[in-house]
């Protein structure tokens, strides 16, 4: 995952100088992770594609009028998500859409095994573990440890307080620790889960 410093840094270089090569490298470094996101709320992967595709092309054309943008990547995922909600408004007009309803299988990215030094094995058993919780703490913890937005920025995304998303990590933490615990040493499941 790229640092959220040079993400930044590649946002004001797309708006401050229209930078195409700055632009390719914010859209190649969160291009997947919002899929995931946009899937995980739509249940589809191809209009997932199509929305995170519409958000990156509406930040190039606005690209000028972005600039005092204070967080990038929680901009991008907000977009993606009130994308996404439209999308899902547009094609199920009388379903109602909850955040407990998402497709977790959309939201599951595993973790760089050779960044984290996991074997494959692991990296199951924590995944299945994950997969386990139900799908707003799902959405939280990836959202905090794999995708590395703080508690403020989850917040602000789900439109929760950030007291309601450090109790959702904490059930999920707790859950994870304790179905991955039985098959790992606990400083191994421990150095995973508090990254």
């Amino acid at each position: 995952m790229m640092n959220e410093e040079v993400l930044h840094q590649y946002f004001r270089q797309v708006c401050d100088d229209g930078d195409q090569d700055a632009y390719n490298e914010l859209y190649k470094a969160l291009c997947s992770r919002l899929i995931h996101f946009s899937a995980a709320i739509t249940g589809s992967w191809q209009l997932a594609e199509e929305i995170v595709s519409d958000v990156f092309i509406m930040l190039w054309r606005k690209r000028a009028q972005l600039s005092n943008v204070a967080n990038p990547v929680v901009y991008l995922y907000v977009c993606t998500r009130n994308q996404s909600l439209n999308a899902v408004r547009q094609h199920r007009r009388h379903q109602h859409l909850s955040l407990d309803n998402l497709d977790t299988d959309a939201l599951a990215i595993l973790p760089d095994t050779e960044q984290n030094m996991l074997s494959a094995e692991v990296t199951q058993k924590i995944e299945s573990a994950i997969r386990s919780l139900p799908a707003r703490c799902q959405l939280i913890f990836r959202l905090v440890k794999q995708d590395g937005l703080k508690y403020r920025e989850v917040g602000e995304l789900l439109q929760i307080s950030p007291k309601t998303v450090d109790a959702q990590l904490a059930i999920s933490v707790k859950k994870i620790a304790e179905a991955i615990r039985l098959d790992m040493p606990a400083d191994l499941a421990q150095s995973y889960l508090l990254r």
